[in-house]
């Protein structure tokens, strides 16, 4: 005589069964984000190594992090006003690899005959983070007499790109100085003052394994007030301030914080203005990506990779992003020092602004 089983039997089996499955679909989910940062890291090395061929063929002359997927002769109104410079990360019509930019070299950035295959400037994860998020930038007048560029919502969302590169390693001139107490906020002393254009790699001082070359960016702004540059209602709060904020009616106006153009620049806490150290908590600057990994799935809160100058690829946490000025509690201290992620941009052996310990 056959014994059917039972109908607790049964339920043990279904249960094992389900229990093993989502066992596996736990390990194939991890197994596959392991993947994917695999490749993403494999990317960024790549991109140091482009921009080390760059300046081999350029006397040692990094490029201009505004231009090095789209020329100059791009941001022409005149004649690309439709391609907007706001909506220039997800515009598939000026991709790095679209039939426009093959059949227009004009139109290409620095970067782009080093390239090789043009999805090298594309990190899937963030592709798939700033797609799910979308755009949220607003370029307002700057100086007065630019009409701006308003985000145009017609333009659907497909990331073109989502690396952006060390805004410090172009022509800007550094400005530092030391204060005649010692205290952020007292009177510079003239004499401390000095002024740096960091344009050649003969001109970082600091060690090539200390300074990013390239990092991912997300496509919205990271602060308390959830701040967009778009909007002033609140999206996507976090307890800490990492990038933002945006005030539409300071001058300069801010509009960095979100993905825009592939320039990654982190902003000082302090800057010299006049004969003293101003600290203007208005303006966090840009900050890496958050989107590796999310815990609950909360995107404000993963972490990021950026490759170095020397080539190898560092992982970037929300707490190594914060400096001593923006610690919150319950969130472990930057391994980077007070300097958060500045430390990572700054390419100078001589302090920023205000010093290290008051960033």
């Amino acid at each position: 005589m056959k014994k059917a089983f039972t109908l607790i039997e049964l339920l043990v089996v279904i249960g094992v069964i389900s229990l093993l499955m989502a066992i596996s679909l736990s390990v194939l989910r991890r197994v596959r984000q392991q993947g994917d940062e695999t490749v993403c890291k494999s990317k960024l090395r790549q991109l140091a190594m482009v921009l080390k061929n760059y300046t081999s063929d350029n006397d040692s002359l990094f490029p201009n992090p505004r231009y090095i997927y789209h020329s100059l002769a791009s941001f022409s109104r005149e004649d690309w006003g439709p391609y907007l410079i706001c909506c220039r990360w997800h515009d598939a019509r000026m991709g790095l690899d679209s039939p426009l930019l093959r059949d227009h070299p004009e139109l290409r950035g620095t970067l782009w005959p080093y390239l090789g295959k043009k999805d090298v400037v594309l990190c899937k994860i963030g592709k798939r983070a700033n797609e799910l998020r979308g755009c949220y930038n607003y370029c307002p007048p700057d100086p007065p007499w630019d009409p701006g560029c308003p985000h145009n919502p017609q333009i659907p969302v497909v990331a073109q790109y989502t690396y952006s590169m060390n805004g410090y390693l172009a022509s800007f001139i550094v400005r530092t100085g030391t204060s005649e107490s010692g205290s952020p906020d007292s009177k510079i002393d003239r004499r401390t003052v000095r002024r740096t254009d960091v344009r050649r790699e003969t001109q970082v001082t600091r060690s090539p394994s200390e300074v990013f070359a390239f990092g991912g960016q997300n496509s919205w702004a990271i602060n308390t007030e959830g701040r967009q540059p778009l909007y002033h209602e609140s999206y996507w709060p976090a307890p800490y301030d990492l990038s933002g904020k945006y005030y539409r009616d300071t001058k300069p106006p801010g509009w960095r914080g979100t993905l825009r153009l592939p320039v990654l620049k982190v902003l000082a806490t302090y800057q010299i203005k006049g004969s003293g150290l101003v600290k203007d908590g208005r303006y966090i600057g840009d900050a890496f990506a958050t989107c590796h990994r999310p815990p609950d799935g909360d995107l404000n809160a993963g972490h990021s990779f950026v490759s170095m100058l020397d080539g190898h690829v560092k992982k970037v946490s929300v707490a190594d992003q914060l400096r001593k000025s923006r610690r919150v509690p319950g969130l472990e201290d930057s391994k980077l020092g007070p300097g958060g992620n500045l430390a990572l941009a700054w390419p100078l052996d001589i302090s920023p602004p205000g010093g290290w310990e008051h960033q």
